[in-house]
């Protein structure tokens, strides 16, 4: 088929426009051209090379003994309920305290090790709604929840949020009431709206462990960790540490003077500096490990957090990392993954040209705040994406026309310039040079710290290039009862005002028999011989309607102003 039938085709009979021939095409359209020109088309995916490596993985750990691991606990609960300032608790560290605005920005990982020798891994989750796919995440990667509730605030939506993701996954929950220092904390009430969501405490004859606790004054703690301990070892967590590690990637970022920096969790095996390792599109070998402690380290077995450098791409969190021995075939893998990433930018460029040149073509205005994104970590990035995009509408749309990890430069005010874009920075700062140039070519840049606070903004100046509603306020209804010829003024309708007033000012509306007549403005209104600004109900009146004559008896007349509202998102 030759390339101009093909465009045409898609174009024309497919409506799929903005097609060329360096665009790249779905499976979807594939088999839709398939059907246009009767032809069966059988979509065949590489996956061979991938399936062998993992293949390998598996049979390299087959005959490793397992052996007992440390759990890993996700605390989860509604924003404010207290999860770092436990976590801060458990480690008798001061984490908390570096979270702007006492929120959790990111995922943290954290080994716990107990006054009595007890080890458990926390991944520390945010608790604002806008990061749901980091806490959907941080459910995947462990083995038991615990759901943090404020005994004086009770269950909220991001409770709910939380226990459906770790219902969801099946992880095994266990219940922390936090704040049982205070004087208006309810732990009883807690439970009955908890046993309504689907967790039924123990002591009820349920499944889920309710521990009342207090990070505070550290109420209940050696009960929290006892019950977390318990429960792993009824789940007989286990892993092979003589085998080639393997991890999950927790976090990412840019780091100026390491370079790329991963913090992932060891589910298996042993990770070791100078391993060679396969993550995402990246084929690197380990140039170094550092625990949660900041300290180097030369190896890090299961349910171990750390911080990994030598990868020379950004993964994604949730992305898995092996460490491989077939360089040969990894490097294929890695090869058809960095295609298949192109491939999927490439149709998501062509997605949006086709949206744009369709909303043209219909003749659609959409108002547009523009924005370029720089963000300290890859976990902040993305989720500020999905929620700054879930605020669109088919009115007004926040488009985010770059972003990035690192500082704000230069090249960012010039972009924003030439596209009349905000430059936005998420615990990112702007250089000198950055400033100085902002500050010539009068582009804004605005500095956060916490999601929500970035959001609210955003919604705010989408909120003013919303057009505002109009509302129509009723003034009164009069009924024409005469008609005045006049060879100056046409039709004078003598009026009885029935009820509420007669503005002259007003709009007016005339009906006859149910049927609105018209819709316009007065000419004039007279009170007897008098130009009156209005007339209230209970009194007659002469008036004209603006160019219409067209009046009877009978016809009824209502008086309204309109009224501009400013609308909201919500």
């Amino acid at each position: 088929m030759k390339v101009n039938d093909l465009i045409a085709t898609l174009t024309f009979k497919l409506g799929v426009i903005g097609k060329n021939i360096n665009s790249f095409l779905t499976n979807d359209e594939v088999e839709l051209i398939g059907l246009e020109v009767n032809r069966n088309i059988k979509i065949v995916e590489r996956q061979e090379a991938e399936a062998e490596l993992l293949s390998d993985l598996q049979a390299a750990h087959a005959d490793v003994d397992t052996e007992p691991r440390a759990p890993v606990v996700t605390f989860m609960g509604h924003v404010d309920h207290g999860k770092t300032s436990l976590l801060d608790a458990l480690r008798k560290s001061d984490v908390a305290e570096g979270e702007a605005g006492g929120i959790t920005q990111h995922i943290g990982a954290y080994k716990v090790t107990w006054h009595d020798g007890s080890e458990f891994v926390v991944l520390d989750t945010p608790g604002h709604e806008a990061f749901t796919s980091m806490r959907a995440r941080g459910a995947k990667l462990t083995d038991i929840v615990v759901l943090v509730v404020a005994a004086d605030d009770g269950v909220m939506p991001q409770t709910e949020e939380a226990i459906a993701h770790a219902t969801d996954a099946g992880t095994k929950i266990v219940v922390a009431i936090n704040k049982c220092d205070k004087p208006e904390a309810r732990p009883m009430q807690v439970k009955q709206q908890l046993a309504v969501k689907g967790l039924q405490p123990e002591e009820w004859g349920g499944e889920v462990a309710m521990v009342e606790v207090s990070a505070t004054t550290r109420l209940g703690l050696d009960a929290l960790v006892e019950r977390i301990m318990l429960e792993a070892e009824i789940m007989q967590l286990s892993a092979k540490s003589d085998a080639p590690g393997e991890a999950v990637v927790v976090e990412s970022r840019q780091s100026p003077e390491q370079g790329v920096v991963v913090n992932v969790l060891v589910t298996n095996g042993t990770l070791r500096v100078k391993d060679t390792v396969l993550c995402g599109g990246s084929l690197a070998r380990v140039r170094g490990l550092v625990d949660d402690h900041g300290r180097q380290i030369k190896d890090a077995g299961p349910s171990t957090p750390i911080a990994l450098m030598g990868l020379d791409a950004l993964p994604m969190p949730g992305d898995r990392l092996y460490v491989i021995t077939d360089v040969k075939k990894a490097k294929e893998v890695a090869e058809d993954r960095q295609r298949t990433a192109r491939t999927l930018s490439l149709a998501e460029r062509s997605k949006m040209t086709a949206e744009t040149l369709r909303a043209q073509l219909e003749q659609r205005t959409v108002e547009e705040i523009k924005i370029i994104l720089k963000a300290d970590v890859m976990g902040s990035l993305e989720p500020i994406r999905q929620s700054l995009a879930k605020l669109n509408t088919e009115e007004v749309k926040v488009n985010v026309i770059h972003s990035a990890l690192g500082g704000i430069t230069e090249t960012d005010v010039s972009l924003a310039q030439a596209s009349g874009a905000m430059v936005i920075g998420f615990n990112s700062v702007a250089d000198q040079s950055a400033r100085q140039a902002a500050e010539r070519a009068g582009v804004t840049i605005r500095f956060y710290d916490v999601i929500y606070n970035l959001i609210d903004d955003a919604k705010l100046a989408m909120e003013g290039k919303l057009k505002p509603e109009e509302v129509e306020e009723v003034l009164g209804h009069a009924e024409i009862r005469a008609i005045f010829r006049s060879s100056k003024f046409g039709n004078i309708a003598g009026c009885f005002v029935v009820d509420g007033l007669v503005r002259r000012a007003a709009s007016v509306r005339l009906s006859r028999d149910g049927r609105v007549v018209y819709t316009g403005a007065l000419a004039s209104l007279r009170r007897e011989k008098d130009d009156v600004r209005e007339v209230k109900g209970g009194f007659e009146c002469g008036m004209v309607l603006k160019d219409f004559n067209d009046i009877k008896e009978g016809d009824q007349l209502e008086f309204f102003t309109v009224k501009l509202v400013k609308r909201t998102l919500d």
